[in-house]
């Protein structure tokens, strides 16, 4: 992928996130690998948010390059561009997450996004159940219990740590803010959609599989108490680019 052919998209709906990730090892460029997934997710970030910015005079995207970024009060990264009037925040926001063999960027306009990526192959060096007992609420580490198969039980574990995480990094005020076990995340029987008990209402969840169902993908935007509109997810699966201008002005992340 070249900077020329980005292209530009519009912005995602007040209830709709766009998901963009890509897979490392499709990185052709040997300079490239050794730099690591820290440079391939800074890489997505820029080449993601620039799809969303154009430049008034021709409606091309902006340079990746002259993006800038800042933090917030707890170190979350945010785009110092557009702001909304009423909230005073970015008006675009975006959260990263990556593994060792997936890089992910979560995107919506006005509201808060936390998304988590794991490996669906991911082993536990401890019991499932201690571990559980350790960090999560009593009303997960019972619905794990329940769980007689070890490894769907695993899965289980997987999926619930990807949406707390997803949930945490939503809030962006640091994990030490809301500890996993102060909270329950919970599927009612036959729901499709999971629910945040023991915090404030309203916050919408998706899980979804990516990379040939080889990974969880966990995404967690706030909503309103009242509003019964789920959350749409689109998701784009992008190659790995990598130029050297286009991350080295980059201090944040």
């Amino acid at each position: 992928m070249m900077l020329s052919s980005l292209v530009p998209l519009q912005l995602p709906s007040r209830m709709q996130t766009h998901l963009w990730y890509m897979l490392p090892n499709e990185v052709k460029s040997d300079d490239a690998l050794k730099k690591k997934n820290a440079l391939l997710a800074r890489t997505l970030v820029r080449t993601t948010v620039a799809r969303y910015q154009t430049n008034n005079n021709n409606d091309t995207v902006v340079d990746p390059r002259s993006l800038k970024f800042k933090k917030n009060l707890y170190g979350k990264p945010e785009v110092d561009g557009e702001v909304d009037t009423t909230t005073n925040y970015p008006k675009l926001k975006f959260n990263i997450s990556h593994t060792d063999s997936l890089i992910a960027c979560g995107v919506t306009v006005n509201v808060p996004v936390g998304i988590d990526v794991e490996d669906k192959t991911r082993k536990m060096r401890h019991d499932v159940l201690s571990l559980a007992k350790r960090f999560y609420s009593s009303r997960e580490v019972e619905f794990l219990s329940s769980i007689a198969d070890m490894e769907a039980r695993r899965k289980e574990f997987i999926k619930l740590w990807t949406l707390k995480e997803a949930y945490v990094k939503a809030l962006g005020k640091g994990f030490s803010a809301s500890p996993f076990n102060t909270f329950s995340i919970i599927r009612p029987v036959a729901a499709e959609s999971y629910n945040l008990c023991g915090q404030a209402e309203g916050w919408k969840f998706r899980l979804l599989e990516l990379a040939a169902s080889s990974h969880y993908a966990a995404i967690c935007i706030e909503g309103e108490d009242d509003e019964e509109e789920a959350m749409t997810v689109i998701v784009h699966r992008t190659i790995p680019f990598v130029e050297d201008e286009l991350i080295s002005d980059w201090k944040l992340l």
